[in-house]
């Protein structure tokens, strides 16, 4: 086997990340979900923890996503993207984002739209993790277009990412919604209750393609050893960096929300995720064996996404385990069995769909037609 096609297998590591990063996700959303808030309380520990620890699940699965591109994309001898391979990208993009807005569609039919009040068209209009990944993913395959080397691609990757860092605070101030749209300015604002916004979560995916670069430069052998060295090292530093930044006596920002736009809160939560990243590749010599199980659910991120998502919260055609009464109505032992149940019935679906797909054409095609003639349906019927 060649060097080139070596360095070009996809790197189970990353899958094996994501499969953590997933599973601490779903458990979120299940015990945020289903537990009672009078068990919960964030001002104490191990809720302090707990809650800090979900909001990284985001950035690692966009650093992730950034991170991959590196090993999923083949360059041409002359360093371009094939043309074909961009559409592709760009089309999966496209996709994340119509999910995205599929998950809150506000009416149960097409033909009602023109009966949905303007505060269902904002909440309709406010952005998710979907939303983000999708046209950052398109936003960074593009510039892996353009650039002619994937040093070239991860320079001005990282420089983006610092620039919207630094710039999070000041473009917090901007009334975005002045001179867009709202489904535009719902990408960039926070003030229409978006849940997360370009800025400064694609940062996140560009950061990403830094840690991809490194690792694809690294022998094949020692990507691990690699990820947990320099994971762990420039992780503490960006955090120490943050925690200057937080108390430092002065500052050149505006006020704004620290939790939000905070350039040092960026630092801190980049910083924990690639020392979780180190932790994790140091783990992963004592599980490589599982390699298959990763690359299938890994492959499988969107499909675990979308689905733990409709078992908790259902769509506008379904109702979920989480909605009426059962909203935030059990005790914590209660959420933690309903939480280990979800995991598991997603998993366990994803992996068993990647394998009759991965074994069986028609079946792949079965699945596709099948879904596409159930949207059909809820939409038009």
């Amino acid at each position: 086997m060649s060097a080139r096609s070596v360095r070009n297998d996809r790197l189970y590591l990353l899958d094996f990340i994501r499969l953590v990063a997933m599973v601490m996700m779903m458990q979120g959303h299940t015990i945020d979900a289903m537990v009672s808030l009078q068990y919960v309380n964030f001002a104490e520990v191990p809720w302090t923890i707990w809650h800090f620890l979900r909001g990284l699940t985001a950035p690692t699965f966009l650093m992730i996503s950034g991170a991959v591109q590196l090993f999923a994309t083949a360059r041409e001898e002359n360093g371009k993207v094939p043309l074909h391979v961009l559409k592709k990208r760009i089309e999966w993009g496209i996709m994340l984002i119509a999910i995205g807005y599929l998950l809150v569609f506000p009416a149960n039919r097409i033909f009602d739209l023109p009966f949905v009040s303007s505060d269902g068209w904002r909440a309709f209009f406010q952005t998710n993790i979907l939303h983000v990944s999708g046209a950052t993913l398109i936003a960074t395959v593009i510039l892996m277009y353009i650039t002619r080397s994937n040093r070239g691609f991860a320079f001005c990757s990282l420089s983006l990412a610092t620039c919207i860092v630094i710039c999070s605070p000041f473009a917090d101030m901007i009334n975005w919604f002045a001179f867009m749209p709202e489904w535009l300015g719902a990408y960039f604002s926070f003030k229409h209750g978006s849940l997360f916004t370009l800025i400064p979560y694609s940062a996140y995916m560009f950061v990403g393609v830094g840690v991809g670069a490194l690792l694809y430069e690294a022998p094949a052998e020692r990507r691990e050893q690699w990820l947990s060295t320099y994971g762990i090292s420039i992780g503490v530093a960006l955090l120490g960096l943050g925690i200057a930044g937080t108390y430092a006596p002065l500052t050149l920002y505006p006020q704004h929300d620290y939790y939000l736009t905070s350039p040092h809160f960026v630092c801190i939560r980049t910083g924990c995720v690639l020392v979780i990243m180190g932790i994790l590749a140091y783990l992963y010599r004592y599980v490589r064996r599982f390699e298959e199980y990763y690359a299938r659910l890994g492959k499988k991120s969107l499909y675990i996404y979308t689905t733990h998502l409709i078992i908790l919260f259902g769509t506008p055609w379904c109702k979920g385990i989480a909605q009426g009464d059962t909203y935030r109505s059990l005790t914590v032992s209660e959420g933690i069995i309903i939480a280990v149940g979800v995991i598991g019935i997603t998993l366990l679906s994803a992996y068993v769909i990647d394998y009759f797909q991965h074994h069986s054409i028609p079946i792949r095609k079965g699945i596709r037609f099948s879904l596409t003639a159930v949207l059909l349906y809820v939409l038009l019927v």
